[in-house]
């Protein structure tokens, strides 16, 4: 057994060695550097300063641009024009709790009219103090608020809702709230549509301070708008990490704070009035000024300027004693300064390693992006490092080659896909368009599951173009085994039909006897018999022998239900005798021959006028009842492969297909799953055999080829058996039956979820989602689309 290697990790190994590297040469050299000076300490935290500024600028900045972005997005939709009732969800509801979770800082979105009329929704996860007051539980996430006037009186509606946007609780009371009296309404209505931003002031709902951005509905006397909480900008100011003991503050001309990190909360103006001085000089801009206070402070001050003309000034405040202190601290020990010296640079080396490393790391995550088939996203990773960059770009080339490459394999296989299911349908003009309209059906209504959230759809998701084409395939196809069904079964249309219909052979033989009762006749007369009762016998046997023909040609068609009494008038016909002159076991196949148990006849020969003969069976060989216990199939297999008996055939109670003959047509989805199951799909397109092979299952396991149950039926099979159904039902290209209306085939299908036969609540789907009439409108003709009242059937 080799022994197992070991491997090294670049990061640890590049760090490790220039550690070594820079410890060797500080203890070499000793020459260090023991003393800085108050000036160079200083230099460097008003460059960390002006860093921090700027980014607190541009912070604020983005903060205003973020607030004012979305006012300016949810401000076009026609929606937010919609005050509903207390019973009714605003259509963009899930929009604006989308928007809220994802902008953490703003506490609260509304609409408020001149009328008085107001819609809120508001964030439980602001402030702990929102859900005392709104007496709300953990499992709320959201709170609405609506305002309007109902029977002469302004309500207040307070409703709680979880993360699924579902009612928890709701509360009614007189409403004391009028948005168009609000400064920030009144505002927002004089600026022209403009996005407007307020001074700070005091929530009327919670113990906090914040800004209020709104705008104007254009030509509407509607204003919306959105809170902030102040305390977000604080939290942002505090994780400014430049050094502890810093005093951060952003305030107004006036000296009112607008948020501020480590200093007292219920300071609500500014402490120094040295930075008010600063305010009202605005040639001062990003210096260090020293405060005359009690401890002398290292000052950077810098005035913001917003799209909204508003004037902030921020100023950070240290003391000089916490800059210096790590300068006074110093030790003196030349061992203590190398080993301080070394540890102080271990960050240095770790980021230097991250430098050379993290691109290739990047670049391993573009490799598993490739790997996933993720090539939508992969990119180039930035670096200044050449040789990172080549290589990244010839990554990047490859998975446009590969994405390009499989592109084409698909499109390829669908086109063999296709084609397929173009033959099928062309090989018999029974099918129609079947296979072609059967994958539109169902990836629509598919579309309409994966769109719903509630019930058995929940979970259900159609999201990645993936598993949209794994449908699709599937329901390409989910017919493909009928290649392997002979066609004279496929388009049997009378019983006595196989590769001929064998009634024109019955009608000879009813010939043949005919002419054998007029040469009886002749013969009876020439022997001296009544000429005349002769004639009015045959004139009986003749008639008789026309309802007997018809009595068969009607049985052939299969049109009506074979009753008893229809079967004994079949067998009873089947006696009457004709005799045979040819030899009917010369000038056959092979195959025929062997059928045949009884080779030397003689002739002439009397037989019956329709038999069941041993050469009318044909035998069921190469079946492996192991192979079929190992696809897991359930149906009944007849003992023949086909049996052409004439009594058989026109004795079958309904319509024209033997036991053996339908079972090779449901045949067909023995073969599709046996087809699907052996070609190698790759594992994006692993379940098209599942989806395609169950949508003539039952959910009662009466169905084939399997018997499945409910519970062994996943969504997009059960989705794919009511569009089989209801395009056959509503099909207008298929010879032998007229198309459905649009109200019969929803009639059937409602009896069939009655019995069990399809999924209800796919049915109700179909229904309550309009498939079936977009469905209809562009497949169906114009006489089969009638009236259909859906409220029967949800």
């Amino acid at each position: 057994m080799k022994p197992k290697k070991f491997f090294l990790k670049i990061k640890p190994t590049i760090s490790l060695t220039l550690i070594f590297l820079i410890s060797s040469v500080i203890i070499t050299t000793l020459s260090l550097q023991y003393y800085f000076s108050k000036d160079l300490a200083l230099d460097a935290t008003e460059n960390n300063f002006k860093l921090t500024a700027e980014k607190i600028e541009q912070k604020i900045i983005s903060f205003d641009n973020t607030n004012s972005n979305i006012l300016k997005t949810i401000v076009h939709s026609e929606e937010m024009k919609d005050f509903p009732n207390k019973n009714e969800k605003h259509r963009l509801l899930k929009q604006l709790t989308i928007i809220l979770d994802n902008n953490k800082h703003i506490y609260a979105i509304y609409a408020g009219s001149k009328s008085g009329n107001f819609y809120e929704v508001i964030n439980l996860n602001i402030t702990k103090d929102l859900r005392k007051k709104y007496d709300a539980t953990k499992e709320a996430r959201w709170l609405v608020i609506k305002i309007y006037e109902e029977d002469g009186k302004r309500y207040q509606y307070e409703k709680l809702l979880n993360i699924d946007l579902k009612v928890l609780n709701t509360k009614r009371k007189e409403a004391s709230y009028n948005p168009s009296i609000r400064p920030w309404f009144k505002k927002a209505i004089d600026s022209h549509s403009k996005v407007i931003k307020t001074n700070p002031y005091q929530y009327t709902n919670i113990n906090e301070f914040g800004i209020t951005y709104a705008k104007k509905i254009k030509n509407e006397d509607i204003v919306l708008g959105l809170d902030v909480s102040l305390n977000s900008i604080s939290n942002f100011l505090s994780k400014q990490t430049i050094i502890k003991n810093k005093e951060i503050i952003l305030f107004q001309e006036d000296g009112k704070i607008i948020a501020s990190a480590n200093l007292d909360k219920n300071i609500k103006t500014v402490p120094y009035k040295e930075l008010l001085n600063f305010a009202k000089d605005e040639k001062i801009k990003k210096v260090q000024f020293n405060l005359g206070l009690e401890n002398e402070c290292f000052v950077y001050y810098s005035l913001i300027k917003s799209e909204f003309k508003t004037k902030d000034h921020l100023s950070i405040i240290i003391p000089i004693n916490t800059i210096m202190k790590p300068l006074i601290n110093k030790i003196y020990n030349s061992f203590m300064i190398t080993l301080v010296i070394l540890t102080l640079t271990i960050p240095l080396i770790w980021y230097a390693t991250r430098i050379l490393v993290e691109p290739i790391q990047k670049l391993e995550k573009e490799n598993k992006k490739i790997m996933r088939r993720d090539f939508d996203n992969v990119k180039l990773i930035k670096t200044r490092i050449k040789e990172y960059h080549e290589l990244s770009q010839s990554l990047y080339k490859m998975s446009i080659s590969i994405k390009e490459f499989e592109e084409k394999q698909e499109e390829l296989m669908d086109s063999f896909i296709q084609l397929i299911a173009s033959a099928i349908d062309a090989k018999s003009k029974y099918t129609g368009g079947h296979c072609e309209r059967v994958p539109i059906l169902t990836i629509a209504l598919a579309n309409a599951a994966a769109a719903c959230d509630e019930g058995i759809f929940k979970d259900f998701k159609l999201s990645t173009k993936d598993e949209k084409r794994e449908l699709s395939v599937a329901a390409w196809l989910h017919d493909c085994g009928k290649v392997t069904t002979p066609e004279y079964v496929v388009d049997k249309a009378t019983k006595l039909e196989t590769i001929y219909n064998r009634i024109h052979e019955v009608r000879t033989r009813f010939e043949v006897v005919h002419r054998d009762l007029t040469i009886k006749m002749y013969k009876n007369i020439l022997a001296g018999a009544n000429k005349e009762q002769e004639e009015h016998t045959l004139q009986e046997e003749h008639k008789k022998l026309q309802q007997e023909f018809e009595a068969i040609a009607k049985a052939n068609i299969g049109g009506e239900f074979m009753h008893d009494e229809d079967i004994e008038k079949i067998n009873e016909i089947a006696q009457r005798k004709w005799t045979k002159y040819f030899n009917d076991t010369i000038g056959l196949s092979y195959d025929e021959t062997s059928r045949i148990k009884e080779i030397n006849r003689t002739f002439p020969k009397e037989e019956n006028l329709l038999n069941d003969k041993d050469e009318h069976i044909i035998q069921r060989e190469d079946f492996s009842q192991e192979e079929f216990d190992k696809y897991r199939f359930k149906m009944e297999v007849p003992k023949y492969l086909y049996n052409q008996g004439e009594i058989y055939n026109l004795t079958v109670k309904k319509g024209t297909l033997t036991e053996e003959e339908r079972f090779k047509i449901n045949e067909h989805m023995i073969m599709t799953v046996k087809m699907l199951e052996k070609l190698p799909f790759p594992k994006n397109l692993k379940r098209v055999p599942e989806y395609a092979g169950a949508h003539h299952e039952t959910l009662l396991g009466t169905g084939y080829p399997r018997r499945l149950k409910k519970e062994d039926m996943s969504i997009p099979a059960r989705i794919m058996a009511v569009a089989d159904i209801f395009e056959a039902l509503t099909a207008a290209d298929r010879p032998y039956k007229e198309a459905k209306k649009l109200s019969e085939s929803l009639k059937i299908l409602s009896f069939m979820v009655k019995d069990e036969h399809i999924d209800e609540d796919v049915f109700k789907l179909f229904l309550t989602s309009g498939v079936y009439m977009t469905y209809a409108k562009k497949y169906l003709k114009e006489e089969q689309i009638d009236e259909v009242d859906i409220s029967k059937y949800v």
